[in-house]
């Protein structure tokens, strides 16, 4: 056993938020803190764009090779290589990224899918494999949260993207929530360290100002179980919340945070 002062917990993060607000860019610059092994499922990661916004993309490993897909198989095997690397030398891997969970689910759904088409044929029966049962729907939520939950336990850091869903519940109350099955949406909620929900503006120079929710305000929802990070961050990059989570950072020291202030305070 160790005493729980001793250890040095790695950071989980989920950050959603519409396409275009720097959800992978975040999650990318965990390669600013060592070797990352990126689900590049969307095949969105692209390396001038990444390095325009000062990421370390030379430590960026892409998985699966371009022309291959992601597979719940594939995914399992990736988990047990990464666990014999870490087991071989901890310093090998910073972390791991799941661009993102909205395309890995619909990937492994529509597998799920054609499985019980097959074996629905199989059995001499018909089903339309444009039809998705709920049934289908529930297999392909324990496949995608029994892997989730392996690698959020690997021994390094681990960030998952996820596209937001405006959703209205019986009452009209309007809530914005990672776009996946309500059972997903409750497990990436609850198994990460820290939810950010990622917007974009303009600063008073008109520039683009990115920027990450981290406790939950209206109709979104965010989260910090490390209570480190300021309600908002300008920037929400990994290294940046990793920076905050091990004290290295605070509101007061953080240059990036007392800019975006200062030039608030000059269009005031």
């Amino acid at each position: 056993m160790a005493k729980l002062t001793d250890q040095k917990d790695p950071v989980s993060v989920l950050y959603y938020g519409d396409s275009g607000t720097g959800k992978t860019t975040a999650a990318a610059h965990m390669a600013d803190l060592g070797p990352v092994v990126v689900v590049n499922s969307e095949a969105g990661l692209k390396a001038k764009p990444l390095r325009d916004h000062g990421v370390n993309v030379e430590n960026i490993e892409i998985w699966p090779l371009r022309g291959s897909r992601v597979t719940v198989a594939g995914l399992e095997e990736l988990h047990l290589q990464l666990l014999d690397r870490l087991h071989s030398d901890p310093d090998s891997l910073a972390g791991v990224v799941w661009d993102s969970i909205t395309d890995i689910y619909q990937v492994v759904l529509e597998d799920v899918v054609a499985a019980a088409v097959e074996r629905q044929t199989a059995a001499g029966k018909d089903r339309d494999p444009d039809l998705i049962d709920i049934k289908d729907y529930g297999v392909m939520t324990e496949q995608v949260k029994r892997l989730l939950r392996r690698y959020r336990d690997l021994p390094c850091h681990f960030a998952v993207t996820a596209l937001s869903r405006r959703e209205q519940d019986d009452d009209g109350a309007v809530t914005y929530q990672p776009a996946a099955t309500p059972a997903l949406q409750n497990s990436l909620v609850g198994w990460v360290d820290v939810v950010a929900h990622t917007s974009v503006g303009l600063r008073p120079d008109g520039e683009e100002e990115y920027m990450g929710l981290f406790r939950a305000q209206g109709k979104y929802r965010g989260k910090d179980r490390f209570n480190a990070l300021p309600k908002r961050l300008v920037d929400p990059g990994f290294h940046r919340l990793v920076a905050y989570v091990e004290g290295e950072l605070d509101v007061d020291s953080d240059p990036i945070m007392k800019a975006a202030k200062a030039a608030r305070a000059k269009e005031a």
